[in-house]
């Protein structure tokens, strides 16, 4: 009995938090208030087992206590089905901030586990106080329980909740908890049963007291006979009727594609009304989406340009299948993926499909990254790294310096290594934290801009084997020119999806090398002496859990502080030719005006309404730089949209892009598409 004790309980305690984490944050505050409450729920319920129950017929608690914890369970299983209600209710009545939102954590723990553990700490004072009075030692008593708990982990957590549902699973451990009530009702009943031999002249001289005692205890089995075929019905109906524990968020309109229970967490695939798709893991954290192929793309191919010949791709992590599938489109390159669940592995064909990026798939391998760099043998000329949310538990060692040493392991000489930050997810501090880790292992590391995106800012830090290979990045010479990196751009070879690079904003080498916003003597500056995100010392899984609870800033605003503290040199990528340094700054110049324009712009219908905002600054970034193009297309279509209703409008805003930058034919087609 002190295994099965120990099996259920942890069995019930993996199953509950493997629910509640579709409905928490999953950072590592979740499951430390988690334990805190199931650890103080079984202390209390030991505390009360010495306090008042301990006087009890030690036969009958044997029956009681099982069968208590078995009504218990139940009772968590009803919790968590209102779980999401309960949630809700209680974020709606108390303050938004950092205490509030563990505050209504706490509640949902407490709500799943307070009353089964406090049965589950006074069973287990019981069964000890029983081995002990058999002369068991208490340390071997625990040592029996231990292993039983360990059991509990890999059968509830990976075999039976995957396969069964976690509703199943827990209508499971209750059902044990019964079939133990049970096994103690037979215990203790069998005394009451006279012998076979009694002879009627026994019977005849019964005492009243043991009349009385026969009563008592006949009443007793006649009561745990009634509870326990209360509780079957109970289990029976919940089987039947109950919900599975499977939590979506659904937006109006809005349907589940898939939805697969796994050993590790769930993963769903939800398409709203616009036929958009998302990938999502515990309902809780977005991996990805249909509809982001152009951010998703970028962050494959910037990291593979900035290598001169990458023969040898590695990208850890897969979510949608979107950035390693853009990557498998080269032909001259071989991608391999590795991703820690294999139900995301199963749901990344319906992306891949869906955006044409099946022409060509990476080599998918399930397991964890960090065990996939420190045990392979391989050497890649390029590893790229998903930005991983930072506050969940776990993926902050993703963030750590010596995962980034290990990383650097499996790189090829000259090989390139990009680690993508989510600035929308990750708060300026532990931003500063994984950058120095970073800088440790890569000190001539630069940092690039994925896309130019304000709502969802994704950063990269870039670094390569050896400190000074940015000398010739861009070809196999010592030195890196323009017309080099032009021919790398240009050079590329056709894709198997038939798309190009302009496609994804990467017209030339300005659109590849305008990413860049910061150099290494820069970054340095930046992340200063805040301490390094390390193994030992996990800054980054206590700090980004935070800004999720707790926002004190937007994207928007951690986007501009972060650019407005770094800058990038054309030396930084071997530049070092005036004019092709100047021309390069230029860039820069223009894509933060970019930026800026659309810091302050408010989104409208009104083509004139957006042109009066944005006209202005958009123009002006065009005049810094004629070799930027980001700004020349939203003008155009502004201008396009304008014309019908203000010709006069339209025709400045053309003749004003043809000057500044002649080289496009575009407004100069629509401004004979106007006629005179």
């Amino acid at each position: 009995m002190l295994a099965v004790s120990g099996l259920l309980g942890i069995g019930y305690e993996v199953v509950v938090v493997r629910v509640l984490s579709q409905l928490n944050e999953d950072t590592v505050y979740t499951f430390a208030l988690l334990l805190a409450v199931y650890l103080v729920g079984t202390s209390m319920g030991a505390a009360c087992y010495q306090r008042w129950l301990r006087r009890w017929n030690e036969e009958r608690l044997s029956t009681v206590l099982p069968g208590v914890l078995a009504a218990a369970c139940l009772l968590g299983l009803a919790a968590l089905w209102t779980a999401p209600m309960l949630k809700a209710g209680t974020i709606g009545l108390v303050s938004t901030g950092f205490a509030a939102a563990l505050g209504a954590e706490a509640l949902l723990a407490a709500a799943a586990f307070g009353l089964p553990t406090l049965a589950m700490g006074a069973w287990f004072s019981h069964l000890g106080a029983q081995a002990m009075g058999q002369g068991v030692a208490f340390g071997r008593a625990l040592a029996v329980n231990t292993v039983g708990a360990a059991m509990a982990a890999p059968l509830f957590g990976v075999v039976v909740a995957p396969w069964c549902g976690p509703k199943t699973a827990l209508l499971l451990i209750a059902g044990g908890y019964l079939a133990a009530a049970m096994v103690g009702a037979r215990a203790w009943r069998r005394p009451t049963v006279a012998p076979m031999k009694a002879t009627a002249a026994a019977t005849s001289t019964a005492t009243p007291t043991t009349a009385t005692a026969t009563g008592t205890s006949t009443a007793a089995a006649m009561g745990t006979a009634i509870g326990t075929a209360a509780a079957m019905v109970a289990l029976a109906l919940m089987a039947i009727l109950g919900a599975p524990l499977a939590f979506v968020d659904l937006p109006d309109g809005a349907h589940l594609v898939s939805y697969a229970e796994g050993s590790m967490a769930a993963v769903s695939v939800v398409e709203d009304v616009a036929g958009v798709a998302r990938l999502r893991i515990n309902n809780r954290q977005q991996e990805g989406s249909s509809a982001s192929l152009f951010v998703d793309g970028r962050q494959a191919l910037l990291p593979v340009l900035l290598h001169p010949a990458p023969r040898r791709a590695l990208f850890l992590g897969l979510g949608t299948g979107a950035t390693s599938g853009v990557a498998a489109q080269e032909p001259s390159l071989q991608v391999d993926a590795v991703e820690l669940l294999p139900e995301v592995i199963d749901a990344s064909p319906h992306f891949t499909r869906a955006l044409g990026l099946d022409a060509a798939l990476p080599r998918l391998v399930a397991a964890d990254a960090r065990r996939f760099v420190r045990a392979s043998e391989a050497r890649y000329d390029v590893i790229v790294s998903d930005n991983f949310h930072p506050a969940r538990s776990g993926s902050g060692a993703l963030y750590t310096r010596e995962h980034f040493a290990a990383v650097r392991e499996r790189l090829a000489p000259r090989g390139l290594f990009c680690q993508w930050l989510p600035l929308h997810q990750l708060d300026l501090d532990s931003l500063r934290s994984v950058t120095r880790a970073f800088l440790a292992v890569y000190p001539e590391a630069i940092a690039v801009l994925a896309a130019n995106s304000l709502e969802t800012p994704v950063i990269g830090l870039v670094g390569r084997r050896e400190a000074d290979a940015w000398r010739g990045a861009a070809s196999s010479t010592s030195t890196s020119t323009l017309s080099a990196w032009h021919a790398r751009v240009e050079l590329s070879p056709a894709r198997r999806d038939g798309r190009t690079l302009a496609d994804f904003g990467i017209e030339d080498e300005f659109a590849m090398l305008g990413a860049i916003v910061a150099g290494p003597r820069s970054l340095a500056a930046f992340a200063g002496k805040f301490p390094m995100n390390t193994d030992d010392r996990p800054i980054v899984a206590y700090l980004a859990p935070r800004l999720v609870y707790a926002p004190a800033s937007t994207p928007k605003e951690r986007l501009f502080e972060f650019l407005h503290q770094v800058s990038a040199a054309p030396s930084d990528v071997g530049l070092k030719a005036p004019d092709e340094a100047r021309r390069l700054a230029a860039y820069w110049r223009a894509r933060d005006r970019f930026l800026e324009a659309g810091r302050s712009a408010r989104p409208v219908t009104d083509p004139a309404a957006m042109l009066a905002q944005v006209g202005d600054p958009l123009l002006e970034a065009l005049r810094l730089s004629p070799d930027f193009r980001p700004a020349y297309d939203p003008l155009l279509q502004m201008a396009n949209a304008l014309a019908p209703r203000d010709a006069a409008a339209a025709r400045r805003v053309l003749i004003a892009l043809r000057e500044a930058q002649p080289g496009r034919p575009e407004a100069a087609q629509a401004l004979q598409a106007m006629g005179p």
